[in-house]
């Protein structure tokens, strides 16, 4: 079961499900790596200017998180069974869970109901 307040996601690439998570250790062990942040990353995707060589190091970093020993050659073949345009979509919602809040509302009437 995924926890998304824990950053626990569940995605299924090449026909496969994996549990996902990115920590903030792995967060910036992703951004050590990469040399920019998550944030720029994103931005790359949205602007379809991401390199196979980033997928493959924020969905290990993310892969390992959910409890999945992969290494490099797994993750490449995951990414080849998968097909770029998934594999993209994927380390998309994993970045953009991530980076959000999953439930503002929440988080709002909690923020209100102390105020009172």
């Amino acid at each position: 079961m995924t926890n998304p307040l824990r950053g626990q996601f569940e995605i299924e690439l090449g026909g496969e499900k994996y549990k996902t998570r990115l920590t903030i250790d792995a967060c910036m062990s992703i951004e050590s790596e990469l040399g920019m942040s998550l944030l720029k990353v994103t931005q790359k995707i949205a602007d379809s200017d991401v390199r196979i060589d980033e997928l493959m190091v924020i969905l290990r970093h993310a892969l390992r998180g959910g409890g999945n020993n992969l290494e490099n050659k797994d993750v490449k073949k995951i990414i080849q069974n998968s097909g770029l345009t998934q594999s993209i979509l994927s380390v998309a919602n994993i970045l953009t869970a991530t980076l959000s809040d999953p439930d503002p509302d929440e988080d709002q009437q909690k923020k209100e109901e102390a105020a009172a």
